[in-house]
């Protein structure tokens, strides 16, 4: 992974433990951390005065808030990695249009997630979700609250189906229980009619066995468990996730979701994942497949 980790900071209560999360990525693997906060400014209120007039007042405090933010947030990280090279940037612009444009240099994009209600204001009416899942060159992240309780050693969990978009998620997910110091569970889910089938359990065994090989050779220290289950792929997936440090599962193709739009299925998890939710970039945008 290349380019720094970049973080999205915001107003709303889960943003400090996105820069948390974010901050201990960066640490990790030895990149600088990039905090943008995108200030989008009031429908008919330009931001300078006109020539030779100073900005309205409101003009600076809208400006102190968006520092403010940004400042609180360079202590978050700057509490968990006392070294983190970071990288605050306040940015005039709609923040889908800001973070899409940050992203094109970055590793990674770290996104707060209200849990059950969705990505922040990402994905709302009046936003297009698709401008960031699903078409970006790196992975990008969805943190909500963390769950309390939660072992230090927590899996990482990966959705499996040998395609193109799994085996990304799939190298993704062993870089990330190595750099954790974590196992994984790597998860194949089937739907109810395929479990009538005689070769079901050996189909997917198989697809298993060839996504994980080269993956366990590279990583020899990351303790792996399969399991093949039945049912809705994202409602399985979410459920054995619900311990997890992260589950990782992939963009566009199939990554784990057999005949699931990765739109919806994104949504779907984003509403009900209880842990990190990452999801590795399309095939095409890393030009694999």
């Amino acid at each position: 992974m290349s380019g720094p980790v970049l973080v999205d900071v915001t107003r709303a209560a889960v943003s400090p433990h996105a820069v948390a999360w974010a901050a201990d990525e960066a640490a990790w693997r030895g990149l600088p951390l990039h905090l943008v906060h995108a200030q989008e400014w009031p429908t008919g209120k330009p931001p300078r005065g006109g020539p030779g007039q100073e900005p309205p007042s409101w003009v600076t405090h809208f400006r102190a808030t968006g520092e403010a933010l940004l400042q609180d947030a360079l202590e978050t990280a700057l509490m968990r990695h006392r070294g983190l090279e970071l990288v605050p940037s306040l940015v005039a612009g709609r923040r889908v249009h800001v973070l899409r444009e940050a992203a094109e240099s970055a590793g990674m994009l770290v996104l707060g997630a209200r849990r059950y209600t969705g990505v922040d204001t990402l994905f709302t009416p009046g936003d297009k979700s698709d401008a960031l899942i699903g078409h970006l060159a790196c992975p990008v992240v969805l943190v909500p609250e963390p769950t309390a309780g939660l072992p230090a050693d927590a899996p990482v969990v990966v959705g499996v189906d040998g395609s193109p978009a799994s085996d990304l998620a799939v190298a993704l997910a062993f870089e990330e229980a190595a750099l954790a110091g974590t196992g994984l569970v790597a998860v194949d889910v089937r739907r109810p009619r395929d479990a009538e089938l005689p070769e079901f359990l050996d189909a997917s065994r198989l697809v298993l066995s060839e996504a994980l090989a080269g993956h366990c050779a590279q990583y020899p220290e990351v303790q792996v468990r399969r399991e093949v289950l039945t049912g809705d792929p994202a409602g399985m997936l979410a459920s054995a996730a619900r311990r997890a440090r992260c589950l990782v599962v992939g963009a566009r193709g199939r990554g784990g979701f057999r005949g699931m739009l990765a739109g919806s299925t994104s949504r779907t998890l984003a509403h009900r994942t209880e842990c990190p939710l990452i999801v590795a970039p399309p095939p095409q945008a890393t030009g694999h497949g």
